[in-house]
């Protein structure tokens, strides 16, 4: 052969146009499938749609919705906080008072050290505190001498925690020979009364005898 054929020769050419074409914006668009008649892609909650048109990619066809003009829906869930106030609880709140400032040696510490001490704050004089006392007779001690009350069914002689008591004695004047049990529970129900006035105990009252 007169010529040596060369293989490494090549040509360099240009497919197609000179620039490619730009993708169709997706970022706002849906996918629908026509078969089953659901979205595919896309914001499937918007209703109305500004234009449709058939994309192909390859041998994919599809259609495309531009619903960039759409505005989201706003719709949310009503709150239900106003209609779940919470009740109010029925148990009454006690009620305030003023305090009194404690005199010195008349603290509520003082006064558990005088029910260790004392031997007849009761004022017993030997008698069992256990013996049945008619009201009428709570009623005879409403003095300075002698104070007695009733709180919860049990009789107490209070003349020795007059002093002690955090309301001044004024306020503790106004359970003096009466039953204060209601008087009580209005503004210390939470006191364990029992244990402060334990020495104090004077007997049970009787409900059969006024």
């Amino acid at each position: 052969m007169d010529k040596t054929e060369n293989n490494d020769d090549f040509t360099f050419c240009q497919v197609g146009d000179s620039e490619p074409k730009g993708l169709p914006d997706v970022s706002s668009m849906s996918i629908k499938d026509d078969k089953n008649g659901g979205t595919i892609w896309g914001n499937n909650s918007r209703s109305n749609v500004d234009s449709e048109k058939q994309e192909k990619v390859g041998s994919l066809t599809f259609k495309v919705i531009d619903a960039s003009s759409q505005k989201p829906s706003t719709k949310e869930g009503g709150s239900n906080v106003g209609s779940s106030k919470e009740t109010k609880s029925a148990v009454k709140k006690p009620a305030t008072r003023a305090k009194v400032p404690f005199q010195i040696g008349y603290s509520h510490m003082d006064w558990l050290k005088v029910t260790r001490t004392h031997p007849d704050l009761a004022g017993l004089k030997g008698q069992s505190n256990k013996r049945l006392i008619p009201l009428s007779e709570v009623k005879l001690h409403n003095t300075e001498d002698s104070m007695w009350t009733v709180l919860k069914g049990r009789v107490y002689n209070i003349t020795p925690y007059m002093k002690f008591h955090p309301g001044g004695v004024d306020m503790l004047m106004k359970a003096v020979g009466k039953d204060c049990t209601a008087l009580f529970n209005k503004y210390h129900a939470w006191v364990n009364a029992e244990f402060m006035l334990e020495k104090c105990l004077v007997g049970i009252l009787d409900d059969s005898r006024k």
